[in-house]
């Protein structure tokens, strides 16, 4: 029985999702969302109605990264790399899902075409291709999107600080990209790589990223590849290459240190009281100094403090089984993500975080 996988074709999430059912040979069919299965199909069986949904009879999966592990763990082809690049996969998987996506939808919802565009294709999909209504709802949606995006931090006071990163990201991706293996790690794609492709492919859709896109020639065949393991499964191929030296990720490790990780302690860094498992009172805002000096202002959110929480449990798991997070060849970057980490130590609640994890203490 195959697999049914509700998308949006506006969704770098659904993106990243079916490009990686593509690559894992997993049987599936497509379903694209409507105002009808939002609420009737995605909501009944996920208490949400947030797109991709992976489901097969009355089970489903709603968000991509589970939904990534599951296809991972049923598949034989190989999706994530060597055991000392295994955990700076999951660091750059979380870092496309949660600061990349940023400067894409920045992006989308600052410039008037794409954000038209956009509405379009959202409008199309809710109303079921029903010609009527198709431009109000696609407009309607869309002022809902921006309000909620808003309280992340897209919005226009934070406009220097997306750019300033998306070029960085796009440079540093160039640069990996234009020497040796086709994808992040090696000759196949990895969890991150398809985070990157969802993301990627969304920004290119939109015609202000196709233009800035022209200047990247790696990155534009990077998508390519990708892509057509989303649009035709039966293309995904593996190269026989040697594996890229992790050392050779340090620009793309460094931006998503100087940026995505000081929002995360910037969040963690306004909970009050002395558990920090507990919301507490927050700032009504907070902001995060970036890499080159410009400040992202954003509202605080529990969702942050789980991503937080995450990815430093599987520091701390990475650290249970061995001395190096990255092997030898990624020792400056273990001791950039450990500094960043220590970060943490400045306040009471932090270390009562950091307490939490006894692994992280031993580094």
């Amino acid at each position: 029985m195959e697999y049914e996988v509700i998308i949006s074709r506006a969704s770098p999430y659904s993106s990243k999702v079916v490009a990686l059912l593509g690559y894992a040979g997993t049987p599936h069919r497509i379903r694209i969302q409507n105002a009808v299965t939002r609420y009737c199909v995605v909501k009944r069986l996920t208490g949400k109605t947030m797109v991709p949904v992976l489901r097969r009879g009355s089970w489903a999966l709603h968000d991509s990264t589970e939904i990534s592990r599951y296809i991972m763990e049923r598949t034989d082809k190989p999706t994530l790399p060597t055991k000392a690049g295994e955990l700076m996969a999951w660091l750059l998987e979380d870092f496309a899902d949660e600061w990349i996506v940023r400067w894409m939808v920045q992006s989308r919802w600052r410039h008037r075409e794409d954000a038209e565009h956009v509405g379009e294709v959202i409008g199309r999909e809710l109303t079921g291709k029903v010609p009527v209504g198709q431009k109000f709802v696609g407009r309607q949606a869309s002022k809902l999107i921006q309000s909620q995006l808003k309280t992340g931090g897209m919005r226009r006071d934070n406009d220097q600080a997306m750019q300033n990163s998306a070029t960085r990201c796009l440079e540093a991706l160039e640069a990996v990209l234009s020497e040796g293996p086709p994808y992040l790690f090696g000759g196949y794609p990895t969890v991150a790589d398809f985070a990157f492709y969802g993301c990627l492919i969304q920004y290119y859709r939109d015609p202000t990223g196709r233009d800035r896109l022209q200047g990247y020639r790696a990155v534009r065949a990077y998508i390519r590849r990708l892509q057509e393991m989303e649009e035709r499964p039966a293309s995904a191929h593996i190269e026989p290459c040697a594996p890229r030296p992790l050392s050779e990720l340090q620009p793309l490790f460094g931006e998503m240190l100087g940026t995505y990780w000081p929002v995360l302690i910037a969040n963690q860094s306004v909970l009050e009281g002395d558990d920090p498992w507990e919301t507490g009172r927050r700032l009504r805002e907070v902001s995060a100094e970036l890499i080159d000096g410009t400040t992202f202002s954003f509202r605080p959110s529990g969702y942050m403090m789980k991503r937080l929480f995450s990815l430093l449990e599987l520091v701390d798991e990475t650290y249970q089984r061995g001395d190096r997070l990255f092997g030898e060849d990624g020792l400056r970057m273990e001791r950039a993500l450990v500094s960043r980490i220590a970060d943490l130590s400045r306040s009471e609640a932090g270390r009562m975080i950091l307490r939490s994890y006894q692994h992280l203490g031993l580094h």
